[in-house]
């Protein structure tokens, strides 16, 4: 099967001047999404609990943009970090930013084909970057493959919501799962998941274990 061709998401990502607002933006963006105060320190939290034990462990940041949650990880005491993006601006700036750290592994790859071996991974950790997949199941069945029986994975994502601004984003490129929708596929895959939603932000927690036709949506009340 042929990959979709590009979309203009894909463009602009790879344009240097996104990678040098990228941080601006995501220091904001689950606060706008979320319609609370919501920090990074917080969502720092989440990822950590999410994909915990940290310490010692090798973990994926897919999709990785600036490497905002390679550098957490990697803070808590993860031994090393794939920071895995399509674009090259965006991983330059992913190394500037982690200032040399030995435990920071670049990949310019796309998240549909990891280049990893199978079960090389304690734990996967995806901030945003589900909603620029073009093909999420191919995406699902890459990070099972990559993941430890028993690893990890974490999910935040831009819920669906209806409105003329969805379908313009849409038409750029974007898509946005519903929380169930999404739980369902990773269920399908071989993930036993939980979730939550606040407002148009979207949080799963996912643990490999074996596929599963079919599931019910675990989200939190």
């Amino acid at each position: 099967m042929h990959p979709p061709p590009p979309s203009l998401v894909f463009w602009v990502n790879r344009c240097p001047l996104t990678a040098w607002g990228y941080e601006l933006w995501r220091a904001r963006a689950l606060s706008l999404l979320s319609g609370r105060r919501f920090p990074l320190e917080e969502e720092f939290a989440l990822l950590r609990q999410a994909l915990a034990p940290v310490e010692g462990g090798v973990f994926l940041d897919l999709g990785a943009a600036t490497g905002l949650y390679a550098r957490a990880l990697l803070r808590a005491g993860a031994a090393q970090v794939y920071a895995l993006d399509y674009a090259p601006a965006m991983l330059r700036m992913a190394v500037r930013k982690a200032q040399g750290h030995p435990g920071l592994l670049p990949l310019q790859a796309r998240a549909e084909a990891i280049p990893l071996p199978e079960a090389a991974l304690d734990g996967v950790a995806v901030g945003g970057s589900w909603n620029e997949f073009l093909q999420p199941e191919r995406v699902a069945r890459e990070v099972y493959r990559v993941l430890r029986p028993g690893g990890r994975l974490w999910v935040m994502f831009a819920h669906r919501t209806e409105g003329l601004l969805r379908r313009l984003l849409e038409r750029a490129g974007l898509r946005f799962p519903t929380l169930c929708g999404l739980q369902a596929l990773l269920e399908r895959e071989g993930f036993r998941v939980e979730g939550w939603r606040e407002a148009s932000v979207g949080f799963v927690m996912g643990t490999k274990v074996a596929p599963r036709e079919e599931g019910a949506c675990l989200a939190k009340p």
